[in-house]
């Protein structure tokens, strides 16, 4: 069986690459949700090889994900990393990063399919703190409704979640407002948001 070359690029969401990142903690998963370092072992001995120069490449878990750990200095300010070249099986992957330099620090995911003996090139995205929070604020307020969050703490994280994003009360009404149009008839949406449209009314303080 011949190996697939995955090629890995580290931007901001500028598309610039970001290269003040010190160290990287890779995730390469199968699309079944299997690590790659554990499906085949030999992959991070052959990256020890090809980044002997490194002071760090291994596995290690950090926020229940099994990662590879590439550092060229293992320090702030150290040599940047912005590309990674790994051998992997032919198959289909999921592949983001956990970045380590001054402000957002996960990557957006991309999947991959890596054809025997071929070689892919992929680029993953790091977004600004605001843009993340942006979109976290819907999704993250209708699961707290749906498991029964007390409404009291809701409202702080409503709060907090609109300082982040640097977005007013009023936008944020107006966009649940859209999404209850676009939901239709279903009663559960409808539900939610309304119970997230008056959590948003009585978050405490001035966001407007």
């Amino acid at each position: 069986m011949s190996y697939g070359k995955l090629n890995i690029w580290l931007r901001y969401s500028d598309c610039s690459l970001i290269t003040d990142c010190w160290r990287t903690d890779l995730v390469i998963k199968t699309c079944a949700g299997k690590p790659v370092v554990d499906m085949d072992p030999t992959i991070i001995k052959k990256l020890k090889a090809q980044y002997a120069g490194y002071k760090s490449v291994k596995v290690h878990d950090y926020a229940d994900e099994r990662r590879i750990w590439l550092s060229p200095d293992d320090r702030p300010g150290g040599r940047p990393v912005y590309h990674i070249e790994v051998d992997v099986p032919p198959g289909c992957y999921v592949v983001w990063t956990r970045v380590c330099y001054r402000r957002n620090e996960e990557t957006n995911k991309v999947m991959v399919i890596v054809g025997c003996g071929g070689e892919v090139c992929v680029n993953l995205l790091l977004d600004a703190v605001e843009t993340c929070s942006k979109e976290l604020i819907y999704p993250i307020l209708e699961h707290g409704v749906k498991i029964g969050l007390p409404k009291r703490d809701m409202q702080v994280v409503a709060k907090v979640l609109m300082h982040v994003a640097d977005k007013p009360r009023k936008a944020v009404l107006a966009e649940l407002d859209q999404r209850r149009k676009e939901v239709g008839k279903d009663r559960g949406l409808l539900k939610a948001i309304s119970a997230v449209k008056k959590i948003v009314q009585g978050t405490p303080g001035k966001l407007d």
